[in-house]
């Protein structure tokens, strides 16, 4: 469960939701897993508040501070420095691939391919909602990428 809580009126709007979706799981035959449920609260202020975790058939719902969602580490700023880190790793990993078969001198079109495969996948996933909010050195951490690439391969 994702919230987005500005003050108290949107807070109890948001219990209120999560008491209305758990009865209406309960009158439809539906079993919440609240073993497998997370809760993560978007807040942009200075001071977070301190909220306590929702509870659903008598258990607590734990808290955190990112998800991963559908390949997308989401943060509670929003920020996405975790997923930009991560991308990161990985691409470091494939790009010692690319520097492996550039010592055997295989062909730079063969390695723009493999570049488009294995590398380039990560750095365009999902970017389209992610990259515009993004802080300029995250952007350079991946467009660092890109550029490594480039010189490994010779273009």
């Amino acid at each position: 469960m994702l919230a987005l809580l500005n003050d108290f009126a949107s807070y109890q709007s948001y219990l209120s939701s999560v008491v209305r979706f758990s009865s209406w799981c309960s009158n439809n035959f539906l079993h919440l897993n609240v073993s497998k449920t997370k809760e993560m609260c978007i807040d942009f202020r200075r001071n977070r508040t301190v909220i306590s975790p929702i509870v659903i058939n008598g258990e607590p719902v734990e808290q955190v501070d990112s998800f991963n969602y559908l390949g997308v580490i989401l943060d509670e700023k929003l920020s996405f420095t975790k997923h930009v880190t991560a991308v990161q790793k990985k691409s470091q990993q494939r790009l010692h691939v690319l520097r492996k078969l550039r010592a055997f001198y295989v062909d730079p079109l063969l390695l723009l391919r493999l570049y488009r495969s294995i590398i380039e996948p990560l750095l365009t996933y999902c970017s389209i909602c992610y990259y515009p909010a993004l802080s300029v050195k995250n952007r350079n951490m991946l467009l660092k990428i890109s550029h490594v690439s480039a010189k490994i391969i010779g273009l």
